[in-house]
């Protein structure tokens, strides 16, 4: 093993500890304040769900060669809802 390590670690928010970690001087902690250029807005939509508003908006990102993010809470039922999921948009298979 190595007496230094140096670890990257990325996150949008600064987590808790990570934090504390920083202000007490056991990690060094860099922020980027400026965005990158031609960086697009996230657009969060909060709505009952659709299987039509889904597909909508997974076909509007991928038409604009951007990345989608589906996010589900329940473990039990994520592989079938993944498959779903798969099955309204050919380009994601």
């Amino acid at each position: 093993m190595r007496k230094n390590v140096d670890a990257l670690a990325l996150s949008a928010t600064p987590i808790p500890r990570t934090l504390h970690m920083s202000l007490v001087g056991l990690r060094d902690m860099s922020v980027i304040e400026t965005p990158p250029r031609d960086r697009l807005a996230i657009q969060t939509v909060v709505a009952p769900f659709q299987e039509e508003l889904v597909q909508n908006a997974i076909e509007t990102e991928l038409a604009r060669d951007g990345q989608v993010f589906f996010i589900h809470n329940r473990v039990e039922s994520i592989y079938s809802l993944g498959a779903m999921v798969a099955s309204l948009s050919p380009r994601l298979a």
